[in-house]
């Protein structure tokens, strides 16, 4: 795909504008000047990178410039798949800010390594990163800069590692499971993905995930379910936990309205035990078991079952404070 860029007497006219404060006569030059659509929004919202002349794709983020410091270092590591480097790489050339990068994370750069739950496709450890994630670029050192600040400030950065079980040859649903996490939009509320690693001793592959404090969406409304505020400002209409909380209201829907005299069944939903770590939020209790279903029952640091405290949630009754 052809990927359009500023030509050097494009840069002359415009490199002395300030991108936030275009006076009435620049922004009509800048219109007609980059005709990119792409290019004009990125350049409008973040100006353009001294480096290479070219509109940033983030505050502190040049995809042109970074996508070569990318590149440059491919040589420098290998998961010992081809399929993965590939992906990984992938990723890499198209990130526009530091939230979609993807790493390939030597083992070693974790300490501290605590279990947490199991599944049937995978286990879920608790983990320290040393380094932390890839936040920018430092042009006088020539290098990244590391960031452990994630909703909050760290002294040691914590992470979740998912190691799928059986692993060792990559599978295409091992990719589009990561696939799906780096593509869902950053305010949503699903545990973020930082990258992969691999098990020394088992090769199994592993997903590096950020940490939750409560452990899991259901843990947190366990313990905080009245208290919560489900106001129009919590959880917005493109969030995904809305998208499927409608997507039941739409079924319970068709269901009572198919037939006037329908009393049987409506669907009923409670939160996925690992809902943070995982795509899918919520679980349909009229709906099939799904195949990693907790099984480590007994276990009392494990998300387990659901609890009895937790009840099928019927989100339409909830007081819905719309005020704050």
């Amino acid at each position: 795909m052809e990927e359009f860029m500023l030509n050097d007497d494009v840069f002359e006219q415009i490199k002395d504008f300030d991108h936030e404060d275009l006076t009435e006569e620049q922004s009509l030059l800048i219109d007609k000047l980059i005709l990119n659509e792409e290019l004009k929004i990125h350049y409008k919202d973040y100006g353009l990178c001294k480096e290479c002349k070219q509109p940033k794709t983030h505050y502190i983020w040049c995809r042109s410039c970074n996508a070569k410091h990318f590149q440059q270092n491919f040589k420098n590591w290998t998961s010992g798949n081809h399929e993965v480097d590939k992906f990984i790489q992938k990723v890499q050339l198209k990130a526009e800010d530091y939230y979609d990068v993807l790493e390939w994370i030597e083992y070693d750069r974790f300490e501290n390594v605590e279990y947490l739950a199991k599944g049937g496709f995978g286990t879920i450890y608790k983990a320290i990163w040393k380094d932390g994630f890839i936040d920018k670029w430092d042009f006088e050192n020539n290098k990244w800069i590391r960031n452990k600040v994630w909703f909050r400030e760290y002294e040691n950065f914590p992470v979740v590692l998912k190691c799928l079980h059986n692993s060792q040859d990559i599978t295409s649903d091992f990719l589009r499971e990561i696939e799906t996490h780096i593509m869902i939009p950053h305010e949503s509320y699903i545990a973020h993905c930082f990258g992969i690693t691999k098990e020394p001793e088992s090769r199994n592959f592993i997903i590096v995930m950020a940490y939750v404090k409560n452990g899991s969406l259901r843990q947190h409304l366990n313990n905080s379910f009245n208290s919560t505020k489900w106001d129009e400002n919590k959880y917005h209409s493109d969030h995904e936990i809305n998208k499927q909380i409608e997507e039941a209201d739409k079924i319970n829907e068709k269901l009572t309205s198919s037939s006037s005299s329908y009393n049987g069944p409506t669907l009923s939903y409670t939160t996925n035990p690992q809902a943070v770590y995982t795509s899918r939020l919520l679980d349909f209790k009229n709906l099939p078991e799904p195949k990693n279903a907790i099984d480590n029952k007994d276990d009392d640091n494990s998300f387990g079952e659901y609890s009895e405290s937790i009840e099928a949630i019927d989100f339409t009754k909830l007081d819905l404070d719309k005020s704050n």
